[in-house]
């Protein structure tokens, strides 16, 4: 009997071999908070294409785009690490040519980043505070291109990144989410995506896609964890209160639990990037600011994303147009 490690912690090995965009993801965002500075650790494998996409980024409030960036080193179109898939490397478990490296350390529980190259340095360790929210894809319309299988967990994140010999202490609560499905590059829905991980006790996640609808979409999954105690969101919607341009710089949640428990969180951006990770998508990806419950400034993101056509027809329509969506 596989249990929830296998799940999450293993590649899916019984997958279909004749789909080339079925890919492994993981995710882990670190942040710090106090200087505006973010980043995120992240790594796509596509067995059947024999190939991988990944790396870190680093951000702060002063840098809006990759060129901006302190630090940027996405590798896309890279050769599989050596060896067989799932036997002599693993989802957790693997060192790429360019020094990206995760090792799982307690399995649902710890995992340590690594990273050298260039003159950026990065050593962490991620903490989970919860069990990860797992979300089974059921939905054909939506969730059917984008995974069979995908969870969400908060945590906290602790270690060191050093820039240009300048170390930087990183020691903040984070989420980390990573799943397996197809992710086709030739459909790219629009959507939202939240979170805020307050303390050990009190943290959230909200995915709504639909972005493209206009400023408040439903929530469509996701979780709160409060007092301990976690549960699947049921309804609710993300809503953009303000933007810059067509950033969002201050964002609502609302949403109730399977148990009854009502979220009401808003949030301000402290640094916002806009990327092109994947051919088919743009999207503005922020570290937030949350104030919910009695939390005032809670680390968190707000991240906003469309298929490619999409985000150049609503740049280039302008900043009204935005307005009147």
């Amino acid at each position: 009997m596989s249990t929830l490690s296998d799940c999450l912690d293993y590649f899916f090995l019984d997958y279909p071999k004749d789909d080339l965009y079925w890919t492994e993801s993981a995710w882990f965002s670190w942040a710090i908070p106090e200087k505006a500075i973010t980043g995120f650790f992240y790594v796509h494998f596509r067995p059947n294409l024999n190939c991988m996409l990944g790396g870190p980024a680093m951000w702060d409030r002063h840098s809006r785009h990759v060129w901006q960036f302190p630090y940027f080193d996405w590798q896309t179109m890279r050769p599989l690490p050596e060896g067989d898939y799932g036997v002599d490397y693993n989802k957790y478990h693997f060192e790429t040519p360019w020094s990206m490296s995760t090792q799982m350390l307690d399995p649902l529980q710890r995992y340590q980043l690594l990273y050298q190259h260039q003159d950026f340095k990065l050593d962490l360790i991620f903490t989970a505070i919860a069990e990860p929210h797992v979300l089974n894809a059921k939905d054909p319309q939506q969730l059917k291109q984008a995974f069979r299988t995908h969870f969400e967990q908060p945590g906290r994140i602790q270690g060191y990144v050093e820039l240009e010999g300048v170390r930087h202490k990183v020691d903040c609560f984070s989420i980390r989410d990573g799943g397996h499905g197809p992710r086709s590059l030739e459909n790219s829905p629009p959507g939202g995506y939240a979170w805020c991980t307050a303390d050990p006790q009190n943290a959230w996640h909200i995915l709504a896609p639909n972005a493209s609808q206009g400023h408040t979409t439903p929530l469509r999954a996701g979780y709160l964890l409060r007092d301990g105690v976690m549960a699947s969101l049921v309804e609710g919607h993300r809503k953009v209160l303000q933007r810059d341009g067509p950033r969002p710089i201050a964002t609502e949640i609302r949403a109730t639990d399977k148990l009854g428990r009502e979220l009401l969180a808003r949030g301000e951006a402290q640094a916002a990037a806009e990327f092109m990770l994947f051919p088919d998508r743009g999207q503005w990806w922020s570290l937030y600011q949350w104030q919910y419950d009695d939390f005032h400034s809670a680390v968190g993101e707000d991240q906003e994303y469309y298929g490619i056509q999409e985000f150049r027809r609503w740049h280039r329509a302008g900043a009204e147009a935005w307005k009147q969506r």
